[in-house]
């Protein structure tokens, strides 16, 4: 999830919040110092340098986009999808670049309204996370019956980030990778890749047995949230019978979700008919 937005000029290293969920208690000159202390470190190694981006702190990730002499921080949370945050930051950067360009940041205030409309464009794409108390124990229910190992399973958003997580990869690095993926697909369309993997589901293989993994996408109806993960299964198992259950895995869970949704969104529009 986004927790802060903050633009800094590189000139001063002064820099203001534009978005603050308030959930992480960090103060803004702190973040604005520390990032302009790697950012001058980062451009003394020389010219064929690459330019800094951005680094993880404990649970958090920070990220970095540069325009002008203005750098833009995006602060989330650790092993969200990092690619979807930067989407966000650079459609925010579009749209109010040229208003904060000309402003002195050491003297003058960004406009008021500025920091509420980026915050209505974040949570608007917020899930409502109550409905899933209702449902996370069908779904939990769904990955058991499966005769295939589930080592990764995620509901996200395309602009904020992982919402949800019912199987977690112990290898960081899959994560990221497999959210880099992602990022480069368009979820109009579920995706389903399939290949042999390199025996690290499965520890107690015999030789004329075979493991294979699957990995999918599967977007909720129409919604900007989306099922990612990955499936392991060892023995003679046919390709068909295992993308096919695979498939089936997800269109359950994503049927159940974009129910749950509809019921939701119905009641929101009940109170605000005053039903």
């Amino acid at each position: 999830m986004i927790h802060k937005i903050i633009v800094i000029d590189k000139r001063t290293t002064v820099g203001q919040v534009l978005f603050d969920n308030g959930v992480v208690a960090l103060e803004t000159d702190l973040l604005t110092g520390f990032i302009s202390a790697l950012s001058a470190f980062a451009s003394c190694l020389g010219e064929k340098s690459i330019e800094f981006k951005g680094a993880d702190l404990g649970d958090h990730r920070f990220s970095l986009i540069s325009r002008d002499h203005l750098a833009y921080a995006i602060f989330q949370d650790l092993f969200d999808n990092e690619p979807f945050a930067r989407m966000a930051l650079k459609e925010i950067i579009d749209i109010y670049h040229d208003e904060l360009v000309i402003l002195n940041l050491s003297l003058d205030t960004i406009r008021k309204s500025i920091t509420t409309e980026i915050t209505a464009l974040i949570e608007t794409e917020y899930f409502p996370v109550g409905i899933l108390k209702n449902i996370n124990n069908e779904i939990e229910d769904i990955i058991e019956s499966s005769e295939y190992n589930f080592d990764l399973m995620f509901l996200s958003s395309i602009t904020n980030g992982i919402i949800q997580i019912w199987r977690r990869t112990i290898n960081p690095i899959i994560m990221r990778q497999f959210l880099d993926i992602i990022s480069k697909i368009p979820l109009e369309m579920s995706w389903l890749a399939e290949g042999k993997t390199s025996n690290y589901g499965f520890v107690d293989l015999n030789d004329d047995e075979s493991e294979l993994e699957a990995w999918m996408i599967k977007r909720v109806s129409i919604t900007n949230y989306f099922i990612a993960g990955r499936a392991i299964a060892r023995g003679n198992q046919t390709q068909k019978g295992f993308s096919n259950e695979i498939s089936t895995v997800f269109d359950k869970i994503s049927t159940l979700i974009e129910k749950a949704l509809e019921q939701e969104w119905m009641q929101i529009a009940k109170m605000d008919n005053g039903l």
